[in-house]
């Protein structure tokens, strides 16, 4: 994928972000008047014409500061100008009329942890209060790969789910909850399974000019935008983006991905869910060309030649992997005929290649057609 390609994915969510931020709290918009020390805040004190005295000054896990000529002062739980006002009095004892100023200068005591898929995982300075979006934005966005539907806040023994897709892309500000210290907010990864039980109960196959066709078992339904990532992204500039598809039982569902990418329409973005196949075609070729996927040496998309038959295609894409089932082969075809919506049906064919090998005369080679999809599915054991 081009690196322009690259940050155009990227801005999409970025640019649905700045619709659905919400302003801070305005008890956090006051700056450091209304912020509480916390233990493990670094605090720089200075006491004015007594430069001897400045210091960078840490507070302890008991919750107090030492200063000189003040002692040990309670600072956590005060506010700064509390504490300024305390750090004062105990200093008045010892210098005369102490002007005395104290700045947080690392706020460690607020915090939160991202772990997972996103920018720039690590713990980040918070105040209570802040809305999820504002720190995931400080954590750098969504990484590619993120399974936003999934994300969770885990405060305390409590899990939180979070759905970022719907917070992001709908503008849904229910998911916008606001964060406390000690949170750590979790963003998966999409969850692919070698597992072939897995592969047969969540699986859908991603083929075509994608960087990595194949078939993933995924959790749960995902934007289709999420699932090409998942598949490596776009082979360009060959990918017709324009004349992707996806086939959905006896129903293909037309997506217009140079829409949903350059104009931001997310009527696009269908949800694909177990059992779906999803097409990356290339431009110009969609009607000559078959493809095949799976347990295959090199899964893609072939032109059509005549009398291209399933065994032909099997060599040309250079055979099996050493974890296929060649005797539970699928072909997807279209069967010319259209429903009441004038969507082209599709039919599944159930072809046993072992056989075709052992006897072909009784069970002859079979002729591949224009846009006929195989899937070559994983050995069980």
């Amino acid at each position: 994928m081009s690196h322009q390609r690259t940050a155009r994915w990227r801005l999409l969510p970025v640019l649905l972000l700045a619709t659905v931020l919400s302003p801070l709290p305005s008890s956090l918009a006051g700056g450091e008047e209304e912020y509480v020390v916390g233990v493990d805040d670094v605090l720089h004190i200075q006491v004015w014409d007594n430069k001897d005295l400045d210091q960078d000054v840490p507070v302890r896990a008991d919750g107090k500061i030492s200063f000189p000529l003040a002692g040990e002062v309670q600072a956590s739980g005060l506010t700064v100008p509390q504490l300024t006002n305390l750090l004062t009095a105990k200093l008045s004892k010892s210098v005369r009329n102490p002007n005395v100023s104290v700045i947080v200068k690392e706020m460690r005591s607020y915090r939160v942890h991202f772990v997972g898929e996103v920018g720039k995982p690590g713990v980040y300075p918070i105040q209570v209060g802040t809305p999820l979006l504002h720190a995931v934005t400080l954590a750098g966005g969504p990484a590619e790969g993120a399974d936003l539907s999934a994300a969770y806040v885990v405060r305390g023994d409590k899990r939180i789910l979070v759905d970022l897709r719907r917070l992001l892309q709908e503008g849904d500000l229910s998911q916008n909850i606001p964060l406390q210290t000690g949170d750590t907010v979790v963003v998966p990864k999409i969850a692919a399974s070698s597992n072939p039980q897995d592969v047969l109960e969540r699986r859908v196959y991603i083929l075509g000019k994608v960087q990595k066709p194949g078939v993933y078992a995924l959790r749960q339904e995902l934007p289709i935008l999420h699932a090409i990532f998942l598949a490596g992204g776009l082979v360009e500039p060959e990918a017709n983006l324009s004349g992707v598809y996806v086939i959905r039982g006896k129903e293909r569902i037309a997506v217009d991905l140079r829409r949903l990418i350059q104009k931001g329409d997310l009527s696009q973005n269908v949800m694909i869910r177990p059992e779906d196949t999803v097409v990356v075609p290339e431009g110009g070729t969609l009607q000559s060309s078959v493809f095949i996927m799976g347990e295959i040496t090199k899964p893609g998309s072939y032109p059509q030649a005549e009398a291209l038959t399933l065994m032909k295609l099997v060599s040309l894409a250079g055979g099996f992997t050493r974890f296929a089932a060649p005797s539970r082969i699928t072909i997807i075809r279209e069967n010319g005929v259209a429903d009441q919506n004038s969507k082209k049906q599709q039919i599944r064919l159930r072809v046993n290649f072992s056989a075709i090998q052992r006897n072909p005369k009784d069970n002859p080679d079979l002729t591949l057609e224009p846009g006929d999809v195989v899937v070559v599915p994983e050995t069980l054991f």
